[in-house]
């Protein structure tokens, strides 16, 4: 079975449809905050590190948050839980904390996704824009298998849930994705199930 890592690495590091959609469908303007985000943001896992090698927590919780900010306003999704799983870390108030290196680094490759993929949309950006808006719906056997894994509280349940993300979103529409993202976040995965089965029920006519 593939690891969680490997999981996560196979969706897309920014949800570009959904992006674009923040921004009115003006693709003009997500080119200049995509291209804004990478100039701003490329060496913040220098930054972090250079603040956590002076144990200055504070200035590295500043760095985590904005980049969660930041992260969410692109719908780099995957990222902006990086930056908030150091941010909660950091808060706890060790500065020399052993997992905080790995937390840092994990951000920093998850960056690495986003940046790359923020540069092959500024190369191509019609190529790009059009494979975001062709998303087909998350196959009937993942979604089976997904809900399976909600069902019985699996926790890799929300690496599928990245994995699959285009799909799912494809399938349950933009609002009800926003209430089931909602849901997996808080880990409450009896209100994603319910989401799901509503789908379904919605697709066999019930």
């Amino acid at each position: 079975m593939r690891d969680a890592t490997a999981t996560a690495a196979a969706a897309p590091a920014i949800d570009l449809a959904a992006a674009l959609e923040r921004v009115m469908g003006e693709r003009a303007l997500l080119q200049r905050v995509l291209a804004r985000f990478a100039a701003d943001y490329r060496d913040v896992g220098a930054r972090l590190r250079a603040a956590l090698a002076t144990q200055d927590a504070g200035l590295a919780q500043r760095i985590a948050h904005t980049l969660k900010g930041a992260s969410a306003m692109i719908d780099a999704e995957p990222l902006r839980r990086r930056a908030l799983a150091l941010e909660l870390a950091l808060k706890e108030g060790n500065a020399i904390d052993a997992a905080l290196p790995a937390l840092v680094d994990a951000l920093d490759a998850e960056l690495a996704r986003v940046l790359r993929q923020v540069e092959a949309m500024l190369a191509a950006p019609e190529a790009a824009f059009a494979a975001a808006a062709t998303a087909e719906p998350i196959p009937d056997q993942e979604l089976a298998r997904l809900r399976a894994m909600l069902d019985i509280g699996d926790g890799r349940a929300p690496d599928v849930v990245r994995q699959w993300r285009a799909g799912l979103e494809a399938a349950l529409g933009r609002e009800r994705m926003r209430s089931f993202d909602a849901a997996i976040e808080r880990f409450d995965f009896e209100r994603a199930l319910a989401l799901l089965e509503q789908l379904e029920e919605n697709a066999s006519g019930g």
